[in-house]
């Protein structure tokens, strides 16, 4: 079964792991969109994990929402299925794509898996679509990036588009990018936490209690990041706004430097697109 436009489908979730269930959280809390699947089936390997997705997501939605589990079952949801996305580890992707390989072809293929190329996933089938998101779209906040193969049809476009749009933002980009936006957006929000913590325990050290100093710190972070996207003005533009001859700011905006925290930002973000071109190798 190949997806058509204006017609009933199945969509099957190969892996609702931690990504999936995100995008799988998002899209069954969001409006019905006009491209909506029919039926949503999340496969994953064990019964247990199976029965809480039951539990967590059956009633979420208008949406008709089964789980699976276990090779046999799994075999069937994609068989059935005109639109499969696969959200495993990337050790685990061959493994799992492997057995389902004869019932891939013509199917759109959503990968959500860090380093597998547009190449690699073609042995499955010709209709591929890489998407890069973050954990952030459980909430319905976070960032997807878009690569499409050349096979992907206009309406097979705006199917994914409205599929993924749910979880935030999403942004269409050339598949070179892609190991970036894996680095930049999927592993994004640990880099963020790891700023957002740091601001929480300067609060503590000065004082400040945990519970006021995370509230503060969230809305610093949330405020200036709202305050960007609005101004259309570079960071570093405002940044200097905040800036008073010598004042506090720049007090500590010095020490930062000469701690090399953008620079370790910086090459934090490179390190991890390095290693999401190495995991497509393996």
């Amino acid at each position: 079964m190949s997806y058509k436009k204006g017609e009933a489908y199945t969509l099957t979730i190969l892996g609702a792991g931690t990504i999936g269930q995100a995008l799988l959280s998002a899209y069954l809390a969001s409006e019905k969109a006009e491209a909506a699947p029919s039926k949503i089936i999340a496969c994953v390997r064990s019964e247990e994990s199976a029965k809480k997705l039951e539990t967590q997501y059956s009633s979420a939605s208008s949406i008709q929402f089964e789980t699976s589990f276990g090779e046999e079952s799994n075999n069937k949801a994609v068989e059935e299925a005109a639109v499969v996305v696969i959200g495993t580890k990337p050790y685990i992707t061959e493994a799992a794509l492997s057995p389902v390989k004869d019932k891939l072809q013509g199917k759109l293929l959503i990968s959500m898996v860090a380093g597998w190329t547009i190449e690699q996933f073609q042995t499955y089938s010709s209709k591929i679509s890489r998407v890069m998101t973050n954990t952030p779209a459980k909430y319905q906040y976070g960032t997807a990036v878009i690569a499409n193969s050349s096979d992907i049809t206009e309406d097979e476009r705006q199917l994914i588009l409205e599929l993924v749009s749910p979880i935030g933002k999403v942004v269409e980009l050339p598949e070179k990018n892609m190991d970036a936006a894996t680095a930049l957006v999927g592993s994004g929000p640990a880099f963020v936490l790891s700023m957002l913590e740091g601001l929480v325990e300067s609060g503590i050290s000065l004082g400040i209690p945990f519970k006021e100093s995370l509230e503060c710190s969230i809305k610093v972070m949330e405020g200036t990041a709202k305050m960007v996207e609005l101004s259309g003005t570079h960071p570093g533009e405002l940044k200097h706004k905040v800036c008073t001859p010598g004042g506090t700011t720049i007090a500590g905006l010095v020490e930062m430097e000469s701690q090399g925290v953008k620079s370790g930002i910086i090459k934090g973000v490179q390190a991890a697109a390095h290693r999401a071109s190495e995991l497509g190798k393996k």
